[in-house]
């Protein structure tokens, strides 16, 4: 699909204003798809009805032997549909919810925002293990009216950016949920968002009924993400619009380069020390989460942030992130150049979590340390297994396998037989279709644990057809950072 996102580069840029129209008519095609059963069911209804008194004779009952039944199950499947209980998508099970009385200035602070934007009360707020901050809304029999909005506020944002320019990233995410100033790019961002909700709730479950729309809004939501691509990013710039509404431009650019400069030092300095101090001492406590906001303050020098922000505002594109480019982002507020963020001595989780931020913390490194032990053990039954794969193997010789067939094959041969004899059955599931992001992932780990830089790549673009599997990506290229360099870090000799 990185093909498809680059061929529309110049398209959007040369008239936006068409673009959007092809994103808006793509979409409205998927709701008619999604609607094809309802529709489907209604037509044949009406045609079974238009035979029975049409009818001149017992031959004219013919049609209405497929029309009834057909009619009937595409009314099921599409009954189905819309009663799916679909849960809050969250990118990581390490998460807690809040309310008033545990953090009391968390929710002050987004009641502000909330009557500031005019928008209606927010359901749900969580605290997650993510760097970022997501707003979510999951519709109760398709409707989004009738569903409940989720806050999603990523505890290393917290622990890296001042109160201020916390507020600042807030102000961006409630905002968009007024769709002031973005009614078309606003609903496309929901409608995506939706449609993964609905990929990931089908996904994981087994009723047959489901299956169809599983696969239909897989292969139309591959080809959504494309096409809406640009249109996301026009979403991002415009809910910067909304940060300038409680924020100087000065403000806002400084916090800009902050959210740059912490996300890379966690994801390629912090967490990378934390899985090698885990490695090492795999039988001490290690806290992350507890020791992660004076790690970032005292490992941050102006020099290696001043290079790091200077290669981001450099960039001239990126396909592989629908977040806007930093030169566009500060090119809209009228900016021709970064800004670096000034220090400060307290951080936004100290603030606004106040009293409750020791406790997150313990339960998020408690959690943390659990998912790693997880992670260790092993609860697969090797003989099962290995019998399986043996009748697989055997299956193989007669008939060609099914798609479910060959990925449980490729599985079962990587656990069972190891790494080189998995390779070229996950090549095979790419050759039958590109789009397979877990023979992707599988290929990317697999180099991974090869120290074979190549596996960033595959990496990249199966957590591109599948972002549910960005931690896991994330995680995988923390350790292999880890094994490769030589040089520790300062954070290294803190924890130790």
């Amino acid at each position: 699909m990185l093909e498809l996102i680059e061929s529309l580069n110049s398209f959007q840029h040369r008239s936006a204003k068409l673009y959007l129209a092809l994103v808006v008519a793509f979409a409205l095609l998927g709701i008619s798809l999604i609607l094809f059963f309802p529709i489907l069911s209604l037509l044949l209804l009406a045609s079974a009805i238009t035979s029975l008194f049409t009818m001149t004779s017992f031959g004219d009952l013919a049609p209405l032997l497929y029309q009834l039944p057909l009619a009937a199950l595409s009314a099921y499947l599409f009954y189905r549909f819309i009663t799916i209980e679909l849960n809050i998508p969250k990118a990581s099970n390490i998460y807690i919810t809040i309310n008033k009385k545990k953090t009391p200035k968390l929710i002050a602070l987004i009641e502000e925002l909330e009557q500031h934007f005019n928008i209606r009360h927010i359901d749900s707020i969580l605290i997650t293990d993510q760097f970022d901050i997501s707003i979510h809304n999951t519709p109760q029999y398709g409707i989004p009216q009738l569903g409940q909005t989720s806050l999603q506020i990523g505890l290393p944002l917290m622990q890296t950016v001042s109160a201020t320019q916390f507020k600042i990233l807030l102000a961006r995410r409630i905002g968009q949920l007024s769709l002031t100033n973005n009614k078309v790019t606003g609903r496309i961002s929901l409608f995506q968002d939706q449609l993964q909700q609905y990929l990931n709730t089908c996904q994981h479950t087994t009723h047959w009924s489901l299956k169809p729309f599983f696969y239909l809004i897989r292969s139309y939501q591959k080809i959504f993400t494309a096409i809406a691509f640009y249109a996301i990013r026009m979403e991002e710039l415009t809910a910067d619009q909304y940060a300038l509404d409680i924020a100087d431009g000065n403000d806002f650019s400084q916090t800009l380069s902050q959210t740059i400069i912490a996300s890379h030092y966690l994801k390629n300095t912090f967490w990378v020390s934390m899985y090698k101090l885990q490695r090492q001492y795999p039988n001490k406590m290690i806290f992350p989460h507890a020791n992660m906001a004076l790690s970032f303050a005292q490992s941050i020098k102006t020099e290696r942030s001043q290079k790091l922000i200077a290669e981001q505002f450099q960039k001239l594109n990126d396909f592989h992130c629908s977040a806007p480019l930093l030169r566009t982002r500060l090119y809209e507020m009228g900016y021709e150049n970064y800004k670096l963020p000034e220090p400060f001595s307290t951080t936004a989780a100290q603030i606004y979590l106040d009293s409750a931020l020791p406790k997150v913390t313990r339960i998020f490194d408690k959690l943390w340390l659990q998912r790693l032990q997880n992670q260790r053990e092993t609860s697969t039954q090797l003989n099962s297994n290995e019998q399986r794969l043996h009748l697989l193997a055997s299956k193989i010789q007669q008939q060609p396998l099914s798609a479910d067939e060959t990925w449980e094959f490729a599985v079962l041969t990587e656990k069972i037989t190891g790494y080189h004899a998995a390779i070229p059955i996950y090549k095979k599931i790419l050759e039958r279709n590109p789009m397979h992001a877990k023979a992707m992932f599988a290929i990317g780990r697999i180099l991974l644990s090869y120290n074979d830089p190549t596996g960033l790549d595959a990496l990249n673009k199966a957590t591109f057809l599948e972002p549910a599997m960005q931690k896991t990506a994330d995680e995988l290229i923390a350790r292999y950072h880890t094994r490769v360099k030589t040089t520790p870090e300062p954070a290294d000799e803190m924890f130790a």
